[in-house]
């Protein structure tokens, strides 16, 4: 997509979180002043995340102008200061259940996050998510947040007695040409949506649940129109926003596909792209 920038238009920004303005919980000071200095113009600024909504970090909350988020690829939509809940559609747990069973046939590498914040951590994923961090001292802080959050399982057998409503699941393949496979299987078996967001990470939630739909939730809200949306992001979870967005940036870092499906690309996370786009398409 290559569609024309008209800052007039523009009334609403949704910035995804991690790869786009946050790395390793943390926003620089240079972007958070860009995004308020937006907000400060006039144009309202909303979260677009695959996290929870309510758990999310601090550096997010220091963005004052951050009320309202879409969380969850877009199951979940609630004021993050409030922890009010607008809308929720995510999975019952029959259905939950009834995926979570079929797992395994393809890995042992997945999560499941449930309506409230908490979730299930299979030990797998466990060991590969703290084998990235890049020292002991990390890897411990890591284990215990993550343990504050997950029951960490070993097995599926006693799910059915904890088993909640499900925001949305994630899992790894192996393998990065096992991935459209899975994807198809993802969709063609269960009719879930599938967003690869790394290359051989997926995360799954209901049929016709993206951020795309909760962005149009916030924008009857607000009586607004898509094309008086901006959008910034870095993965395959943020393309169907982009794609009804009036305007959409992928950063630097982003995957080929995202670049493809954006009207322009801006620098990479770490480079503050977000900061740069805002100044250059707004004058800010």
């Amino acid at each position: 997509m290559k569609r024309e920038f008209h800052k007039e238009n523009i009334r609403l920004a949704a910035f995804d979180l991690d790869g786009t303005i946050l790395t390793k919980s943390t926003i620089t000071e240079l972007t958070k002043a860009a995004i308020m200095r937006l907000a400060e113009s006039g144009v309202r600024t909303i979260v677009a995340t695959g996290r929870h909504i309510f758990t999310l970090p601090p550096a997010v909350l220091d963005i004052p102008s951050f009320q309202i988020a879409i969380g969850s690829n877009g199951t979940m939509i609630g004021n993050i200061r409030s922890k009010e809940l607008y809308n929720f559609d995510g999975f019952d747990v029959e259905t939950a259940l009834s995926f979570l069973r079929w797992l395994p046939t393809i890995t042992n590498s997945f999560h499941v996050s449930f309506h409230d914040g908490s979730g299930y951590l299979m030990k797998e994923n466990l060991e590969r998510l703290l084998d990235l961090q890049p020292n002991e001292a990390e890897r411990a802080k890591s284990e215990r947040e993550y343990r504050r959050v997950y029951t960490v399982l070993d097995d599926l057998e006693h799910v059915e007695q904890t088993m909640k409503p499900v925001a949305k699941f994630g899992f790894r393949m192996a393998r990065e040409e096992d991935v459209p496979a899975a994807v198809r299987m993802v969709r063609h078996n269960f009719g879930f949506e599938a967003a690869v967001t790394d290359y051989q990470t997926i995360e799954v939630t209901k049929g016709g649940v993206t951020k795309a739909s909760g962005l149009m939730h916030v924008c009857e809200h607000y009586g607004l129109d898509p094309e008086n949306v901006i959008v910034f992001g870095d993965s395959g979870n943020d393309v169907p926003a982009m794609k009804i967005a009036g305007y959409a940036v992928a950063m630097g870092n982003a995957h080929a596909n995202v670049k493809a499906e954006a009207d322009e690309v801006t620098e990479s996370i770490h480079d503050d792209g977000v900061a740069l786009a805002i100044k250059r398409l707004f004058d800010l």
